[in-house]
């Protein structure tokens, strides 16, 4: 294991590729102003909101994923999310339209009846196959989990 705490960063590769892709769309919606104004219009909009998504990833400190003795503090877009060791049963890797992604099922005593939330996953796989971001999640989880 490695000194705590752990953050694992996601790649800027993929990122970078979807930059790309949003960039070509939005000089396709461009182009195709002339002959359809509602489709180009369209096109422009949303691919100029990937294109703002995918830019905010690349910036540093917008997203990552910090491992310490007390949970999981995951930061996606600016936005922190923290999960105590204690509120997770385990986790498993699940494919979810046409990636494997890394997903955990939550302690059904620590959610209670309130929610319809029994699962919750991560959104990248931080620079791990997702196999092994799960397996070193689970050998924290039973070294800190005082709980279990």
């Amino acid at each position: 294991m490695q000194n705590l705490p752990l953050i694992l960063k996601p790649g800027k590769v993929k990122s970078s590729i979807l930059l790309m892709i949003s960039i070509g769309f939005v000089v396709l919606g461009i182009s195709l102003l002339d002959k359809n104004k509602l489709i180009a219009i369209l096109n422009i909009v949303f691919f100029g909101m990937c294109f703002v998504v995918f830019l905010l990833n690349l910036l540093p400190g917008s997203c990552y994923l910090k491992i310490d003795e007390k949970g999981i503090e995951m930061k996606n877009l600016f936005r922190v999310t923290f999960i105590p060791w204690h509120t997770v049963v385990t986790f498993k890797t699940k494919w979810v339209a046409f990636n494997r992604l890394v997903v955990f099922d939550f302690n059904k005593t620590m959610v209670g009846n309130k929610t319809k939330l029994r699962q919750g996953g991560f959104p990248d796989t931080y620079g791990m196959s997702a196999k092994k971001l799960a397996q070193l999640l689970n050998e924290y989880k039973a070294r800190f989990d005082t709980e279990a």
